[in-house]
């Protein structure tokens, strides 16, 4: 949600040798955005039977959250690609960057798994051999294949994991492009390819193979999910050959279109759900042209995009959305407990559901701001230890 270790990678970026590490601090409140949106989205899942209320044309609108991943996955391709270029020349360029990566992301996620160890007896976790697979991030494959691995009967849910294998899976393989190919302009058009490929496949797997099941891997899998990472890469490898404003004047004039096409798909499906076979195709194509356009305009000094998104709010929950996302739906089993609990004692379904948004918003950024200073922190400070930067 993605940074998919959602949030986890450095602003810090190189984008022009006249700009060489520079901080682009309205990136950390797009990141903000981007966790506000998935948040959203399972607010809506939640309270979904509000829709007829008078909160239900709001809620409704909440069904299109999950474009959040997408703009996780733009994020991420541009810092961590701005991360590999700036470093493929210095001595120990893989070492450095896995082990940056792991002090990252590894403590929460694996601290997250040693939890559920802890709590399988007091909650009576039912644990599967499938849930191996999420030690190695392959969590993915494995829900796609066996959907049961979703959860972790009867208090756990972990669907929300097969993002962050996309983005592993993806750090797996660029660093080592990114080494042999090394030249700009052939990265950018690798990136391209790679990016026409994937919106062919789609368009060829839903054509030749609809199916739930079909909508599921297209979805959650790194072969055809993963253009928004290769935007995300293509734009920060463009932006150190032509300044932000020529790369604008060439994308300005989709971005608008883009969007209308986007909600044209959503009133042509009635609904702005990703598991539609028009969302899957069109709606993943447009949403990158949108976030892509968002980006580049946030680069702009000056510009109404820039000041909205160095907002201290946005930039607040940007650095705390990995966490945010890990644990926002961790135990959402139990959390549908408590809600049915709020409406029966506050006899409101409304009432009830305001309460319930409530408490889930300030737990989950209270407990994302505790791992942060807890767990995480003490394994980012050993990056220059094990890792040095220069």
């Amino acid at each position: 949600m993605a940074a998919n270790e959602q949030g986890s990678a450095d602003t810090s970026v190189s984008i022009a040798p006249s700009a060489r590490h520079a901080r682009y601090l309205a990136l950390d409140g797009l990141r903000g955005l981007a966790i506000l949106l998935v948040f959203i989205d399972h607010i809506y899942a939640d309270l979904s039977h509000l829709r007829n209320s008078a909160l239900g044309g709001v809620l409704a609108l909440g069904n299109g959250g999950w474009i959040g991943v997408d703009l996780f996955f733009v994020l991420s391709g541009f810092l961590i690609t701005g991360i590999l270029i700036d470093t493929v020349n210095r001595p120990r360029y893989f070492q450095n960057f896995y082990v940056r990566r792991a002090l990252r992301i590894f403590p929460l996620f694996y601290g997250v798994f040693l939890l559920l160890v802890v709590l399988t007896p007091l909650l009576h976790l039912e644990w599967q051999r499938g849930h191996i697979s999420y030690l190695f991030y392959c969590q993915n494959i494995a829900m796609t294949v066996n959907p049961a691995l979703l959860y972790m009967a009867p208090a756990v849910f972990l669907g929300h994991f097969w993002s962050l294998a996309v983005e592993e899976q993806y750090y797996m393989f660029w660093p080592l492009a990114i080494w042999i190919l090394r030249d700009d302009r052939k990265i950018m058009r690798l990136c391209l390819l790679l990016i026409a490929c994937i919106v062919l496949l789609r368009f060829a797997l839903i054509y030749l193979m609809p199916s739930k099941m079909m909508l599921d891997l297209i979805y959650k899998e790194l072969p055809t999910h993963g253009d928004g990472l290769l935007l995300g890469s293509f734009l920060v490898l463009a932006l150190r050959r032509w300044p932000v404003e020529a790369l604008l004047r060439h994308m300005h004039w989709l971005v608008w279109p883009a969007l209308l096409l986007f909600l044209g798909v959503g009133a042509y499906t009635h609904s702005l759900d990703f598991a539609t076979p028009a969302m899957e195709t069109v709606g993943l194509m447009v949403t990158l042209i949108m976030f892509g356009g968002l980006l580049l305009r946030c680069l702009i000094r000056g510009s109404w995009e820039e000041r909205f998104f160095t907002r201290p709010s946005l930039r607040f929950l940007g650095r705390y959305s990995y966490g945010i996302y890990v644990y926002h739906i961790l135990f959402w089993p139990l959390m549908v407990q408590g809600l049915h609990w709020l409406q029966v004692h506050l006899h409101s379904r409304i009432v009830a559901g305001l309460v319930y948004l409530l408490l889930w918003s300030f737990s989950t950024v209270g407990v994302a701001m505790l791992s942060f200073r807890f767990l995480e922190s003490p394994f980012l400070r050993l990056k220059e230890r094990f890792a040095p930067s220069e």
